[in-house]
């Protein structure tokens, strides 16, 4: 009797845990009640929710959102494309993403977005056209549990990574949904980086450095000039970023761009026969791999790990790496890293893939990717790309760190804060793009730069000897639960009045959080015991943490 009584306590709480953690708060929005403009019409719809729906045609939908708390939340839209395949843009607050339907004649539910931070309040919420004519039946707003939406890989791809290689990782770890690092792009060496630091006293912590004059045999460039530089930021604790605008590996041309009716002067070297190691083309793509390899290796030799981003913006079709399709594209990835890897035996490198929108059937692989970066060039544009970020984060699983690996005009720190879009490091292109103020003002840099989300390259530690700190923190302040132990413990798990807290250690404070992510209750504690009452709270999941470092701990209010 004692045992059946203990296994029903168990799946009791297993089945309140189930409840509290499934869907919160569901808000359904019709289309037919959303203000309609130019084109989109309402239509008959017996099997719609509503008995209605709308035929967006060449027109778009603006629907009014209230979200009642603010907290995370999955975003639904029911829709059919009858007329094929359709691609069209879901925005909110400024922030755009584009999103994709395969035909279909039958209503279906499709999620947006995966655990989107939103405020409290109203929002409005359009469905335009990039390429429309679907017909939609609603949206719906689903509150979740946002706390536990990253689930980061701890070690690097690359087997035995070099120290250093992991030092940086880990400061990256360290970081990441705290605070943004800060960057720039150079064209030559640091012209970038000393413009910012003569305008706004200070540099940014990363520099995009680029391959791409390098093998070339160019009398006016001097090949170990990336690597030089390379060295000399890391020497100040800065992270050395490299990519590489890989020139046509036949040497036919100059391009890296495909030849076009609009680029005539493009190439057409064709990644395609990669599958083929005989041909002259898989022998000139291994020739081009292994000179980069061995620069690379001098870093290595050197102690300076690099952040590693080739074959970028693949599935866009404006380079030859991604002319031919995602097979030809995912050969090359595998066949570099191996070379790189195991045949020269590089292990100081982070690898970066470049996502482009809808390119799922590009990726590489999470075996052979350390971080996810994406770039964006909207000009004036200083959203938080929140959409992007959610988008992205829910399709590798919350494992990969992502980041801004190249945009026009970058993040206002504050809709960074306020959105929870915890991207690693942001990268203005250079020229234009870092100086002109239709992109990015001079104000906006310093007002970066100023703020303590932004790491600046003089808020850098050392890097070479850099340890673990924390860790890896939620957008919210929370710590993820998935990755370390608590540093306290907390019971009873289900509570209906008061809870104790203890540790081994002296607290400080302790706070909870219901299952938004929204602070709910601080209490100073000066001890290593506590009490925190309940009572005031409503019956739900809650996460209590202190100041200790370390997970915080699930709580279910009875």
């Amino acid at each position: 009797m004692v045992r059946m009584d203990k296994t029903f306590t168990i799946l009791l709480g297993l089945l309140v845990a189930s409840l509290f953690t499934s869907k919160v708060l569901a808000q359904k929005y019709e289309a037919e009640n959303a203000t309609l403009a130019g084109g989109a019409s309402k239509i008959a719809c017996a099997g719609c929710s509503g008995g209605s729906a709308v035929a967006q045609g060449e027109g778009n939908l603006t629907f009014t959102v209230t979200i009642p708390t603010e907290g995370f939340y999955n975003i639904y839209i029911k829709a059919a494309a009858p007329s094929g395949d359709k691609i069209n843009k879901l925005e909110i607050g400024g922030n755009t993403l584009d999103f994709s339907l395969k035909q279909n004649n039958q209503y279906t539910t499709h999620k947006l977005v995966s655990a989107q931070k939103q405020a409290a309040g109203q929002h409005q919420v359009k469905i335009s056209k990039s390429w429309g004519w679907i017909d939609i039946d609603y949206i719906e707003f689903e509150s979740v549990d946002g706390t536990d939406r990253f689930d980061l890989n701890q070690t690097l791809v690359t087997p035995n990574p070099t120290k250093e290689a992991t030092a940086l990782y880990n400061f990256l770890l360290d970081n990441y949904g705290d605070k943004i690092i800060s960057g720039v792009m150079t064209l030559n060496s640091f012209d970038e980086s000393e413009w910012l630091k003569e305008n706004t006293g200070k540099e940014p912590a990363l520099l995009g450095i680029d391959f791409m004059h390098s093998g070339r045999d160019y009398d006016w460039y001097d090949d170990e000039t990336p690597i030089n530089d390379a060295k000399t930021w890391y020497s100040r604790n800065g992270i050395p970023a490299l990519m590489w605008h890989w020139r046509d590996p036949s040497r036919t041309t100059e391009e890296f761009y495909t030849r076009t009716n609009t680029k005539p002067e493009g190439t057409t070297f064709d990644i395609s026969r990669i599958s083929d190691p005989t041909s002259a083309e898989y022998t000139a793509m291994l020739a081009d791999i292994d000179y980069v390899a061995g620069m690379l290796k001098e870093l290595q030799d050197q102690n300076v790990p690099v952040i590693w981003r080739p074959l970028h913006e693949a599935a866009g079709g404006w380079f030859w790496w991604g002319a031919k399709g995602p097979a030809p594209l995912k050969a090359l990835w595998h066949l570099m890293y191996d070379r790189i890897v195991n045949h020269h035996g590089l292990r100081n490198l982070i690898w970066v893939w470049t996502r482009e929108p809808d390119d799922d059937a590009w990726y590489p692989g999470d075996e052979y990717v350390d971080i996810v970066g994406r770039d964006i060039y909207k000009d004036g544009d200083h959203g938080s790309q929140t959409l992007e970020f959610s988008d992205m984060n829910s399709r590798y699983g919350g494992k990969k760190m992502l980041t801004l690996s190249e945009v026009g005009s970058f993040p206002d720190v504050d809709n960074l804060v306020s959105d929870g879009a915890a991207w690693s490091w942001y990268m203005p292109w250079y020229g234009g793009y870092t100086r002109d103020s239709k992109y990015n003002s001079l104000a906006l840099w310093r007002k970066m730069f100023a703020h303590e989300y932004v790491i600046t390259l003089d808020e850098m530690p050392q890097l070479s000897t850099y340890e673990r700190q924390d860790p890896v923190t939620e957008p919210t302040g929370l710590w993820n639960s998935q990755k370390e132990k608590p540093a306290f413990v907390a019971y009873p798990t289900m509570v209906v009045r008061d809870l104790v807290i203890s540790s081994e250690r002296r607290m400080k404070t302790v706070t909870v959080y219901n299952a938004q992510g929204k602070l709910v209750k601080k209490q100073n504690i000066g001890g290593t015991t506590a009490t925190v009452s309940f009572t005031d709270l409503a019956p739900g999941l809650y996460l209590v943490k202190t100041n200790l470092n370390g997970a915080a701990v699930r709580i279910i209010k009875k």
